[in-house]
């Protein structure tokens, strides 16, 4: 049984990074990017990294979200441990 895209694998599955990166046409270096910046979990399973078909497409459809997220972790790092005060005058 194949699926839309012709693939034997369903769209929520957890598949390898490598697998992932083919499956969407963009290179793993972006899947890992992505998970840097908080955007997408790898998940150790043995000796593989996987992660969730579903969420790899997603990203990939919508750059301009995942643009969003680098720019808002981004921000927390600069802003790291900083906290604001309300003064009383």
């Amino acid at each position: 049984m194949t699926n839309e895209d012709g693939t034997g694998i369903g769209r929520k599955a957890s598949v390898t990074v490598e697998a992932a990166a083919q499956l969407a046409g963009i290179d793993e270096g972006t899947i890992r990017h992505w998970s840097e910046i908080g955007a997408l979990n790898i998940e150790s399973r043995g000796d593989m990294e996987v992660v969730r078909l579903d969420r790899v497409h997603w990203l990939s459809q919508a750059p301009h979200l995942a643009t969003r997220v680098s720019r808002n972790a981004a921000l927390k790092d600069r802003l790291g441990e900083a906290t604001t005060e309300t003064l009383d005058v």
